[in-house]
């Protein structure tokens, strides 16, 4: 998966995050009329969807930080660490660089950084 992203998707904006429940997070990129729905949940998975899941009306404070600071951003880049089971994405450049860690294991977290 980490090598699809970095060979199709590297350059599109975050366009919207949504929660779909308290650990599983729906985020949508685009790049000219191609959209691409990247979901996420924690400790388990990530992979492209081609459909919208069911989402909360009201998202979770969580999911706010996401959009205040991944909206409107370019995926810059995606790597796996290592042969960990972690994967890091980055969002924007330079001092407005913010990076998503998604540690996919057991109890795994979703970490959100600056740069």
């Amino acid at each position: 998966m980490v090598s699809y992203i970095r060979d199709n998707m590297i350059g599109q904006r975050v366009t919207n995050i949504y929660d779909i429940n308290p650990t599983t997070y729906l985020f949508k990129l685009a790049a000219g009329e191609n959209k691409d729905y990247l979901l996420v949940e924690n400790g388990v998975r990530f992979h492209l969807t081609a459909t919208k899941a069911q989402k909360n009306k009201m998202p979770t404070g969580f999911t706010m930080k996401f959009r205040k600071y991944l909206r409107a951003k370019r995926l810059e880049k995606i790597r796996q660490v290592g042969m960990e089971r972690v994967v890091v994405l980055t969002f924007g450049s330079e001092n407005f660089t913010n990076h998503l860690i998604l540690e996919l294991y057991s109890q795994g977290n979703i970490i959100l950084t600056d740069s």
